[in-house]
């Protein structure tokens, strides 16, 4: 877990969206140190 503290810059999680069938769908994004976001 050391290792992955240091390796990410930071981490965004979006706000979560209901759709009509009822499940849930939430964006995380995940920065790392000199490489950026990873699509």
């Amino acid at each position: 877990a050391e290792l992955l503290n240091t390796l990410i810059e930071k981490i965004l999680v979006h706000e979560a969206v209901k759709s009509e069938d009822g499940s849930r769908e939430q964006e995380v994004e995940i920065f790392y140190r000199f490489i950026g976001k990873i699509e």
